[in-house]
C-alpha cells in the first residue's frame, strides 16, 4: 500500500519540478510508471521503520506519512542530480522514521495501527448570552 499518490505529488511538487525527471525520450508524455515506482519503494522504505512498531497496514494514514513518502519518493526521482535541499529533507524523513521507530515520535495511530479513539473530548458550558444584535438596553 503507498502511502501517498500521484496527486499527492504534484500538488506538493511544481511540474517544472516534476516534468524533467519524468521525461521520456522522444515523447510528451511522463513516465508515470517512474513517479509509481518511486512512491512504492519509499512506501516499503516506511513501511520498514513502522514495523518495528505498529501493525502494518495502517487503517488511517496521517499525513505526516504522506509528507515524508513524497519527499522520499522525490529524492528517488532525482536519482544523482538531487539538490542539497531535496538531499536534506530525505535525511530529515530518514531521521523522522528512525525516531517513530524508536518510539520517541507518534505517528498519530496506535500500535494496531488505527487511529486513536478521542474519548476524552473537552465540554464547554455557559450561560446565555449577554449581549447581541438584537439585545437593547441594560442588563
Amino acid at each position: 500500500m503507498n502511502y501517498a499518490t500521484e496527486t499527492d505529488m504534484r500538488a506538493r511538487y511544481r511540474e517544472d519540478l516534476l516534468r524533467p525527471l519524468l521525461a521520456v525520450p522522444r515523447s510528451d508524455e511522463p513516465d508515470t510508471r517512474k513517479l509509481n515506482r518511486a512512491l512504492t519503494d519509499a512506501s516499503a522504505l516506511i513501511d520498514s521503520y513502522l514495523s518495528a512498531r505498529y501493525t502494518l497496514p495502517l487503517a488511517v494514514v496521517p499525513a505526516v506519512l504522506v509528507q515524508h513518502c513524497c519527499t522520499i519518493a522525490f529524492y528517488y526521482l532525482c536519482d544523482q542530480r538531487a539538490s542539497d535541499q531535496a538531499r536534506d529533507r530525505y535525511r530529515e524523513a530518514l531521521a523522522w522514521l528512525k525516531d517513530v521507530m524508536n518510539g520517541n515520535v507518534p505517528v498519530g495511530v496506535d500500535t494496531d495501527g488505527a487511529a486513536p479513539e478521542s474519548g476524552d473530548l473537552p465540554q464547554v458550558q455557559s450561560d446565555a448570552a449577554v449581549f447581541g444584535r438584537n439585545q437593547k438596553g441594560f442588563i
